[in-house]
């Protein structure tokens, strides 16, 4: 939905609303013909066993309600509009915002359901519904971008505190990035015994004798 065209739509539900306040203070019963813009009774209560105009009436409302979400809550309902004005009379203003939220981030007013959030970035308290979408989007670390630019941030200063803390303990003479040496095996804690050089034996030949010939 446009949101020129959304701007122009929702005040009707207000406009039936005071229309059917003020004829009900001289016709109830009219009043109560004209509350038939509601589709409930005819497709809940009756069914759709009724003449024909009130069904097409509903089906015309059901099929608009495929294509634009809660159409008619949006734009017709009286009742939604009933229960709005009092809305307007909250104590606490409790649906946080950015400074960036609107200008330039417009994800929530692109993603609000029922077009509740203005392109600029407020927040019109008789069109929400109160889903908390927004607030979702409010602490979203990958979708807020002001959210991601202080996730990247703390990225980037862990990762800059991760390579100075590798880097000074990768000083030690002999161990690189900081790792200890291993522990020294059960067989080269066992006490060696030094070789005993082997006897010089001497054989016979010309000019030696041997011990037989002492």
């Amino acid at each position: 939905m446009p949101w020129g065209l959304h701007e122009r739509l929702w005040p009707l539900k207000y406009i039936i609303f005071l229309a059917l306040f003020g004829i009900s203070l001289t016709s109830l019963a009219l009043a109560e013909q004209l509350a038939e813009i509601e589709p409930f009774k005819t497709a809940i209560v009756l069914r759709f066993m009724r003449d024909w105009w009130f069904v097409a009436f509903a089906l015309l409302l059901i099929g608009a309600g495929l294509f634009i979400e809660r159409f008619f809550c949006r734009y017709l309902c009286p009742l939604g509009a009933a229960l709005a004005i009092p809305g307007r009379l909250r104590m606490f203003d409790w649906l946080k915002r950015y400074r960036e939220c609107g200008s330039p981030c417009l994800r929530c007013y692109h993603e609000c359901p029922v077009g509740a959030i203005h392109p600029e970035g407020h927040i019109n308290p008789n069109e929400c519904i109160s889903c908390l979408h927004c607030q979702v989007l409010y602490r979203h670390d990958r979708k807020c971008p002001v959210v991601i630019q202080k996730r990247l941030k703390r990225e980037r200063r862990a990762g800059t505190a991760g390579r100075g803390s590798g880097a000074g303990a990768g000083d030690a003479p002999g161990l690189a990035g900081g790792e200890l040496p291993p522990p020294p095996r059960l067989s080269d804690r066992q006490e060696r015994t030094p070789e005993q050089p082997a006897p010089e034996t001497v054989g016979p030949g010309p000019g030696r004798r041997t011990q037989k010939e002492h």
